[in-house]
């Protein structure tokens, strides 16, 4: 059966609860997949599976939830975050506090993790994929290790769109200019991003925005492209986002077609 009161003791006494900041990591705390009995890691989710973006806000909070099972119960869950390959990480990430644990029945219990990543101490190359390393620990002393979970952490995306000449005679060509940037976590500013396929996007005043065609940024991420005028309607560009840099959307420019 499990007991919550014990599982916090113990929780609370990890050293690795304490620490706020990503440190760096030595081969010796190699991660990888171990398990003893019957204990199992159901399953675990970071941020409710969606990509944690962060720009210039101080810090960005989110949680992890994890679900372990074994037939005589589980005693604690412990997870943190990691990045770079597991047998040599290049950064890690505790939870800020103790977990919120629930027993689901006599042999499952529900973790919940709280995190906070702040902007003012990543640097640019903290982006793309970091893994949710999870120790689940059973009352019978069986045990699963392994990541359990992945969390794509993306620098936040800006996108710029202007429709012109305005107003426009119907049939006429327009050119669509813009710029897509992304934040640099070095300095905490917006820097053009190069070299990226971006949609066109147009939609009625009343109707929903469809692509029209994709443009690729040039090397200094600018965005321009020329189109036929046929209606009233709303022009912006579109980035579909990677790894490390998050989606995005310019705001909407409405064009007077005549």
């Amino acid at each position: 059966m499990f007991h919550l009161e014990g599982f916090m003791g113990k929780r609370a006494a990890a050293t690795l609860v304490a620490s706020l900041t990503i440190t760096c990591l030595g081969a010796s705390t190699a991660i990888a997949e171990t398990r003893l009995g019957d204990t199992q890691i159901v399953s675990a989710s970071v941020n409710g599976g969606k990509a944690l973006v962060i720009g210039t806000a101080a810090q960005a909070s989110f949680s992890a939830t994890v679900t372990a099972s074994d037939s005589e119960g589980i005693d604690y869950i412990d997870a943190w975050l990691y990045r770079g390959p597991s047998t040599a990480p290049t950064g890690a990430l505790a939870a800020t506090t103790d977990p919120k644990c629930t027993a689901v029945d006599a042999t499952t219990t529900r973790c919940t993790f709280g995190f906070v990543m702040g902007e003012g101490w990543l640097q640019n190359a903290d982006a793309g994929t970091w893994r949710l390393h999870v120790n689940a620990t059973a009352l019978d002393g069986d045990y699963h290790r392994k990541a359990a979970a992945s969390v794509n952490v993306q620098r936040a995306s800006k996108l710029t769109a202007n429709a012109a000449p305005e107003p426009v005679t119907k049939g006429k060509p327009i050119t669509v200019t813009g710029t897509l940037s992304r934040i640099s976590w070095n300095d905490s500013q917006y820097y053009r991003y190069a070299t990226q396929p971006v949609r066109l996007q147009f939609r009625t005043p009343s109707g929903t925005y469809s692509t029209v065609k994709t443009v690729t940024a040039s090397s200094t991420g600018y965005l321009k492209t020329t189109v036929t005028a046929t209606r009233d309607g709303y022009w912006r560009y579109s980035y579909a986002g990677n790894t490390t840099t998050a989606a995005g959307n310019a705001p909407g420019d409405y064009l007077d077609v005549r």
